[in-house]
């Protein structure tokens, strides 16, 4: 709870000194950017050490089911939400079940479009397909962690989210593979036209024969809808600096 409780000040913190008007004084405007950047720091800082208390419980299912009850609320909701997507990829990924994990940040938050821009892409290709916006967001996290990772795949799939090259010339409509704007909505189109909004399992099993993926796609969707901070969340996870 004070881990969650931290990551929230710290993000409220964040866009208050974003909403601050600029000033035309030079070395006031420095010292503004000075404290604007230790604060989001401070932010992805909380973000990672609240994500060893979410990676503890979901190895740990005893713990985790007798702490949610005393989290309560909507905020037990999502953390069960990132945990059972968190134990759906390890299955995936062959770790057993009860196995202490530990997060790896290999790799640097700035190798990806900033989470709001993200966010438009993700918006834009729901108001055009239908498709909710968190279940393109999940797919882009597991898929490549939001574009930090761009192949090719052992199975030759490119670009953020993943794509075989026959699969992105169907739905790709003339776009770049490798652009988080094209491939996007790429994946949108697919998960409409494989049964998405109305059907997001039959959709998402057309993105990946497991079920195992389905489960951390709707996992990870549905704590993004109840909280959108957890967008920002699984956007630092792992990553550095």
């Amino acid at each position: 709870m004070a881990a969650g409780g931290a990551v929230r000040a710290a993000s409220a913190e964040v866009d208050r000194l974003r909403a601050r008007p600029a000033t035309p004084v030079a070395i006031d405007q420095l010292r503004a950017d000075l404290s604007l950047a230790q604060a989001e720091f401070t932010f992805r800082d909380a973000i990672r050490q609240e994500q060893e208390q979410v990676y503890s419980l979901a190895a740990q299912p005893d713990v985790e089911s007798a702490a949610l009850p005393l989290i309560g609320g909507a905020a037990a909701s999502e953390l069960s939400q990132a945990d059972q997507g968190l134990r759906a990829l390890w299955r995936l990924g062959g770790i057993d079940p009860g196995t202490p994990v530990h997060p790896r940040r290999n790799k640097r938050f700035e190798d990806s479009e900033p989470p709001a821009v993200l966010l438009g892409y993700y918006r834009a290709a729901a108001a055009r397909t239908g498709v909710d916006w968190t279940y393109l967001a999940a797919i882009n996290f597991i898929e490549s962690d939001f574009g930090r990772t761009l192949g090719p795949s052992s199975a030759g799939a490119l670009g953020p989210m993943q794509f075989l090259p026959d699969t992105f010339r169907e739905y790709g409509g003339g776009g770049d593979i490798m652009s988080p704007r094209d491939s996007i909505q790429a994946a949108a189109l697919l998960l409409a036209r494989n049964g998405a909004p109305g059907d997001y399992d039959r959709a998402i099993l057309r993105y990946n024969h497991s079920q195992d993926y389905v489960t951390a796609v709707k996992a990870y969707a549905a704590a993004m809808r109840g909280d959108g901070l957890w967008l920002t969340r699984f956007y630092y996870w792992s990553t550095y600096g």
